[in-house]
């Protein structure tokens, strides 16, 4: 009856010297099964004992061996069943333990002669623990003598003024990049006729409600034009940076203004208002914005964002010193030109 020996006992049998004749002929004449195996043909139940017995030696002594050789040893075991004791598998057995105990004995020896293992761990008084403690003989390899060096713990503190600034650093950046990326997909989605995304287009509604010229409720003063101004609110009418201009901006068509009027949010009754709004800002700076359907709108609105551009000349071409403007840029800034 055919019967197959896994790979690694197989491997570890033909290296050694089988004392038993039946068992040494019947690995003689085995032929290699599917990868490292050996199928024999046994004549009798004692080849199997007898390499039942070595498969034991070989669990009786894992450290010897390797992981291969154990799980083979194992697997041949529940296959073949524990050996019979027979006169050559004893021998063979006798002389497998004796080696085992001899390199077991030179182990020991180098280690306690303060070898390359190093140092042993100190025996552990009794009154220590709750039970004996027999250490290892790999354990004393982890310790050789030297002095052991304290870890470093570093503790740090940090100033809450200091936290706060960097995270408003941190906000502020989040929020340029935010806008900056908005911006970009604004525009591209312009250049293909596509309106961008609901939250794209909230978030810039949202910069642009901040940039825009806050509304301010004048009270205690009469406003001589029934409450409304030509490319002005009435409180900016008599400002000399407005006056001018709207003497530069002359041809073009001015917003009828109210000062409750929202640029952002119009109201129905304030859209159908359409031009430029003049709003002026420290020094001999204004901003202009274009209305339309009573809403500021941007550089890169289709169809109407030229009109920035149209204004941005037009005060160039009258002396004034016009900013760089960005494609999302929502207002002119420009500079009176000194008289």
């Amino acid at each position: 009856m055919a019967t197959v020996i896994p790979g690694a006992l197989a491997d570890y049998l033909t290296g050694q010297t089988i004392a038993d004749a039946d068992t040494a002929d019947a690995l003689d004449a085995a032929r290699r099964g599917r990868g490292r195996t050996l199928v024999i043909e046994p004549t009798s139940t004692r080849v199997l004992h007898v390499i039942s017995a070595y498969a034991e030696a070989i669990l009786e002594n894992r450290a010897l061996h390797t992981p291969a050789e154990v799980r083979a040893a194992r697997l041949w075991i529940q296959r073949a069943g524990h050996a019979v004791p027979t006169p050559a598998a004893a021998v063979d057995l006798a002389e497998t333990v004796e080696q085992a105990d001899a390199v077991q004995a030179v182990t020991e020896a180098e280690a306690s002669e303060g070898t390359w293992r190093g140092a042993w761990i100190g025996e552990q008084p009794a009154g220590d623990a709750l039970f004996a403690v027999d250490p290892a003989v790999e354990q004393g390899a982890l310790f050789d003598g030297r002095p052991v060096r304290e870890p470093v713990v570093v503790r740090a503190s940090f100033h809450r003024a200091d936290l706060d600034r960097i995270k408003a650093k941190a906000d502020a950046d989040r929020a340029a990049y935010r806008a900056e990326t908005d911006d970009r997909i604004a525009a591209e989605c312009a250049a293909h006729g596509v309106a961008p995304s609901q939250g794209v287009r909230d978030r810039i509604a949202a910069r642009a409600a901040e940039q825009a010229p806050a509304r301010r409720v004048i009270e205690g003063v009469i406003v001589g034009h029934a409450g409304t101004a030509e490319g002005s609110t009435p409180e900016d009418a008599g400002h000399p940076n407005v006056i001018a201009a709207r003497a530069a901006l002359a041809g073009l068509a001015a917003a009828r203004m109210t000062d409750h009027h929202d640029v952002s949010e119009p109201t129905a009754a304030e859209q159908d208002v359409r031009g430029y709004l003049i709003n002026p800002r420290g020094g001999d700076r204004v901003a202009v914005y274009w209305l339309e359907s009573g809403r500021m709108i941007r550089r890169d609105t289709p169809n109407d964002g030229a009109a920035l551009d149209c204004l941005a000349y037009t005060l160039t071409r009258q002396g004034w010193t016009v900013e760089t403007m960005l494609k999302s840029s929502q207002c002119v800034f420009a500079h009176r030109p000194a008289d």
